[in-house]
């Protein structure tokens, strides 16, 4: 007997934790509840050209924004310092890495001129996390369980505040990412749309919603390393940037204009180290890329593709050619943008961002970007927060009367 009131007693004690727990969780989900601006295509009589800028005697730079290392704190998704890293990627011709731990600012190992001062925000269940670019210090603000939209705008809100601008990390396999969210949330400037290593991962879908609802953000993908002595993770998902240099001024202008453009890369060598090296080195490359005549939109590789897909509103391939290195689309009365992908036979894929329509002049942004409209509905704010802190502190009661009735006895 005196065992089995043992056995109980000892079992009450993670009980009373896991409700104080829940407890914090629930009440992390503070929040206001905003009146989303319902999102609609691009409009207007001009195109916005991201390469209008490009200049061919720069080359492309070959990048990765979302790289993790070993960390000198307590979050930790990688066993190599950044240094060692480092020396990976630049065996696969890398020229930009910029390192983005969880909740951390890491210092650049070899230039810290050409410092690109950014962290993935989020500790979320959800995995709903951001790229905080631009930033002086971490915002350690996060709901655990972040179910509504307005949560993530909140959380988007408070970072770009604190911050040059931010990421949307990998919608496609964040969970309660659903198409209608896509359509609401705005704030952020750049989306990591490719989060995969299939290929499915490269058509793009929380993407084409977002640019279907007028929300303007180029892609940028990264392989989100976290373990690089494997070569099936390393150097698959990358951006290459028309940029004249890697310091902070010039990647930041070069991204939020969208001149570069995204490449998914086959594991080639399948863990032969100097094949992977040799076919990294030998990539199909956009020679050209642009919007010529006011209204076409054209793009010249380096070798020919298998296939070359214009994708436009809703995420619908508008135009396929097959076997070829060019491609000139004019855009049509009815189309809002238009993203160019070039397939390859051996699984590399080359993706564009996106022309889209706009009034050139009409807006403070140089890009078809805009901030949404999402004021607080404040009668169901105060109902929600309500309820979130009732159950809070019921789960917190729950918890303090199971503590001290494990106690008493």
């Amino acid at each position: 007997m005196k065992l089995a009131r043992i056995l109980a007693t000892t079992a009450r004690v993670p009980l009373s934790l896991i409700l104080v727990v829940l407890s914090l969780v629930t009440a992390s989900n503070l929040c206001p509840i905003f009146n989303f601006e319902q999102g609609a295509p691009f409009t207007g009589k001009d195109i916005y050209n991201p390469y209008c800028e490009a200049d061919s005697t720069l080359g492309w730079t070959r990048a990765n924004f979302h790289t993790h290392s070993r960390a000198s704190k307590w979050i930790n998704e990688c066993e190599l310092w950044p240094d060692s890293v480092r020396t990976y990627y630049d065996r696969l011709g890398y020229g930009l890495v910029s390192f983005s731990n969880h909740m951390e600012l890491t210092p650049d190992p070899r230039d810290t001129t050409g410092q690109l001062w950014v962290y993935e925000h989020g500790l979320n269940l959800a995995k709903h996390h951001n790229l905080v670019f631009g930033a002086d210090k971490v915002n350690w603000y996060d709901g655990f369980l972040p179910v509504l939209v307005s949560q993530k705008q909140f959380k988007m809100d408070m970072l770009t505040r604190g911050a040059d601008f931010i990421f949307f990390n990998h919608p496609d396999r964040t969970s309660f990412t659903r198409d209608r969210e896509m359509s609401l949330l705005s704030g952020y400037r750049l989306l990591e749309a490719d989060c995969g290593f299939t290929e499915s991962s490269t058509y793009c879908s929380k993407w084409d919603t977002a640019l279907s609802n007028g929300h303007y953000a180029p892609s940028a993908i990264s392989d989100d390393l976290h373990e690089p002595r494997l070569t099936a993770k390393i150097g698959r998902r990358c951006s290459f940037l028309n940029c004249r240099s890697t310091r902070y001024p010039d990647v930041m202008d070069c991204l939020l204009s969208g001149n570069f453009y995204t490449a998914h890369i086959p594991d080639f060598g399948d863990g032969d180290w100097d094949e992977k090296i040799r076919r990294n080195r030998e990539l199909p490359a956009i020679r050209s890329i642009g919007l010529r005549d006011g209204n076409v939109v054209y793009m010249e590789l380096s070798r020919p593709a298998h296939e070359i897909q214009v994708i436009g509103q809703g995420g619908q391939i508008v135009k396929s050619l097959a076997d070829t290195s060019s491609v000139d689309y004019p855009f049509r009365d009815s189309d809002s943008y238009v993203r160019l992908v070039a397939r390859y036979d051996d699984g590399t894929v080359l993706m564009s961002n996106p022309f889209a329509r706009w009034d050139a002049g009409s807006t403070d942004w140089p890009t078809p970007y805009r901030d949404f409209a999402h004021p607080v509905n404040w009668p169901l704010t105060i109902l929600y927060n309500l309820a979130v802190l009732l159950l809070a502190l019921l789960l917190l009661r729950a918890g303090i009367h199971a503590f001290r009735k494990t106690f008493r006895r």
